[in-house]
């Protein structure tokens, strides 16, 4: 992808990209309310009422959007990473004393109970027992494939086999004394609901890679699917289009799927310099980002539009990498993290999030 996006809105004022952003939610929230119009206060495979879903959503939102990185003094509990080596690339680089720097920051929201856990502690039993035999299907694009990890490494004590970024086979994540559950990833980058993989007479682009995933299959073997779809390939109006019609192929074929649906990150241009996580970003601070990540604010507002008034969870996980600079992979790659790193933060919020659904947790903020 050219640094240069032709879908940036970079030329216009600040005021001016405000009221795009404004107008664009509120085209998204017609569009979806004509879409789903029976299930705007529900989450679709929860068993939350109308009012316990209003504060769910709002203590999600205070989960990650009102918090900060705190550098712990000591060692800072981190999960053994088991998977793809190019992750571990910084611990391997590392010749200092004790954790990177990277590894001892730890996310403190304002809300409890990611207030006050700051081990990061993630019982997998207890996770365990709210999955309860329910498989997980990961689609996205590579940072997506990141999230797959993550989840291999709480879960997991050990690798498996993975064939590469383009999908996975099913991973058990639970077994007994649990009911087995399993995870899969497939890498869908603008979550299309094509039903075969477009070859390009035998030679497929590397650039936007679309794996079928929204088969009727798929909803009956997974039904929780944590989504992501990567904001920067086109328009406001196609990314919306693109993604109400996802969900509506997905509430079609298995009404009562779980959709989670992560919000995605910037990347951070000469991340190689970075020392530590930044405080916040201004709009003048995005509209310098290349790659089209200038626009990913507010294509991830409207996706939390969409998601929402169709029944399912938004949980703004980018808001937490946007503010980390460091601990990315590096060098070319100032998109993805190092594992363990900021990312283990994820796989903590994710984790209250599953509580949260089962009502294991209060959702008074």
């Amino acid at each position: 992808m050219p640094p240069f996006n032709q879908y940036a809105t970079v030329n216009l004022t600040q005021h001016e990209r405000e009221k795009l952003t404004q107008d664009m939610i509120a085209k998204a929230s017609n569009l979806v309310s004509r879409a789903f119009p029976d299930i705007q206060t529900t989450i679709m495979g929860a068993s939350l009422n109308k009012e316990q879903v209003q504060q769910f959503r709002s203590l999600v939102e205070c989960w990650t959007s009102s918090g900060k990185w705190v550098k712990m003094d000591g060692p800072v509990k981190v999960m053994p990473h088991f998977q793809d080596p190019l992750y571990a690339k910084c611990d391997r680089k590392y010749k200092g004393e004790g954790q990177r720097d990277a590894v001892r920051y730890v996310w403190q929201s304002t809300c409890e109970p990611v207030k006050n856990n700051m081990d990061h502690s993630v019982n997998r039993d207890r996770w365990c027992k709210v999955l309860n035999g329910r498989h997980i299907l990961v689609v996205g694009d590579l940072v997506q494939y990141q999230l797959h990890e993550i989840f291999l490494n709480t879960f997991r004590d050990g690798p498996t086999v993975c064939f590469g970024e383009l999908n996975c086979r099913e991973h058990t994540l639970c077994n007994e004394p649990y009911q087995e559950t399993h995870l899969k990833y497939l890498r869908n980058d603008r979550l299309s609901n094509n039903q075969h993989t477009n070859i390009n007479q035998g030679y497929p682009t590397v650039d936007i890679i679309e794996m079928p995933f929204a088969k009727p299959s798929f909803g009956r073997g997974y039904p929780i699917f944590i989504l992501n779809r990567s904001p920067v390939h086109e328009t406001d109006e196609e990314f919306m289009k693109g993604l109400i019609e996802t969900m509506k192929t997905i509430r079609k074929n298995n009404p009562n799927t779980l959709v989670i649906y992560r919000s995605s990150s910037i990347g951070h241009p000469f991340c190689d310099d970075a020392e530590g996580p930044i405080e916040g970003l201004t709009d003048s601070d995005y509209k310098v980002l290349p790659f089209g990540w200038s626009e990913t604010k507010r294509r991830n507002l409207i996706a939390k539009t969409i998601i929402e008034g169709a029944g399912g969870v938004y949980v703004d996980l980018g808001a937490l990498t946007d503010l980390r600079p460091d601990g990315h992979v590096g060098g070319q790659d100032c998109l993805r993290y190092c594992i363990p790193g900021p990312l283990d933060s994820w796989m903590h919020i994710l984790y209250q999030v599953f509580l949260a659904l089962d009502g294991k947790i209060p959702l008074e903020k």
